[in-house]
Order: structure tokens, then C-alpha cells, then sequence
């Protein structure tokens, strides 16, 4: 019986494995996306979540929203990057189709945060940020 048994799931994992289709490659890639703007509190309750909704330029429509980059700088300091997910593939129109997302946010520290929103490069490769400095009631 138990040597059924361990046929029946061979087999069971063998189909699993079979029936999967890997890509050989990938089909999409991650790029960071320029904000627009970003609607921040005028300020933040000690130990509550916010949300902050963010604005961002989708440069084709082949580019969608994926995630949020966030480097902590300081205790309360962040670099934010909207991170978009980009498919290779022919037939992308470009465009500056804007794009909403939201950042959720829980203020731990007393001190005021300090939020870098990325909005790309400037003509010395240096990267531009909107900042918003946002107290702590």
C-alpha cells in the first residue's frame, strides 16, 4: 500500500514539474518611475498609519506600478522610489500617462520625518527629489 502510495505522488509530482513552462527569459524589467507629486499630511499622529497618495509618470503603456523603494537615511529620513514594472515586448506606445499610488506610513519616532519623493535625473546624472519635511504631533 504504501508502495502506491509513493507511486501515485512520483507520478502527481512528475505531472506538476512536466505541466510547468518556464520562460527562458525574462519578459519584463524594473524602472524607476518619476513622481509628480505626493499628498503628505501636514502632520503625522505618533504611532497611527497614514497613507500618503503618490502621483507618478507612467512613460508607456507597457510600464505599470510594482512597488515602492524605500532607503532609510536616518531614523527619520527616507528616499522614496515608485518602482514600475516595464514588459519587453514590441507594440509599447509612449505616453505621460500619470499614475496613482499609495504609501503607507506609521510615524514611531517624536522627531519630524523627512520624505525624498524621486523624479529623475538632472542634466549632471545627479538624481532630483521632491522633499516634504512633516511634523509629529
Amino acid at each position: 500500500m504504501k508502495r502506491k502510495l509513493l507511486s501515485i505522488a512520483a507520478f502527481l509530482a512528475l505531472i506538476l514539474v512536466v505541466g510547468c513552462e518556464i520562460e527562458p527569459q525574462e519578459n519584463f524589467q524594473f524602472v524607476p518611475l518619476e513622481v509628480i507629486s505626493a499628498d503628505v499630511p501636514d502632520a503625522f499622529t505618533l504611532n497611527a498609519e497614514h497613507n500618503m497618495e503618490i502621483t507618478f509618470r507612467r512613460p508607456d503603456n507597457c510600464t505599470f506600478f510594482h512597488d515602492f523603494d524605500i532607503s532609510v537615511e536616518s531614523s527619520s529620513e527616507r528616499n522614496i522610489v515608485v518602482i514600475g514594472s516595464t514588459l519587453t515586448q514590441e507594440g509599447c506606445v509612449e505616453n505621460s500617462a500619470e499614475g496613482n499610488a499609495t504609501l503607507r506610513f506609521v510615524a514611531i519616532e517624536n522627531a519630524p520625518y523627512t520624505f525624498r519623493f524621486y523624479t529623475g535625473i538632472d542634466q549632471n546624472g545627479e538624481p532630483i527629489y521632491l522633499e516634504y519635511i512633516v511634523p509629529v504631533e
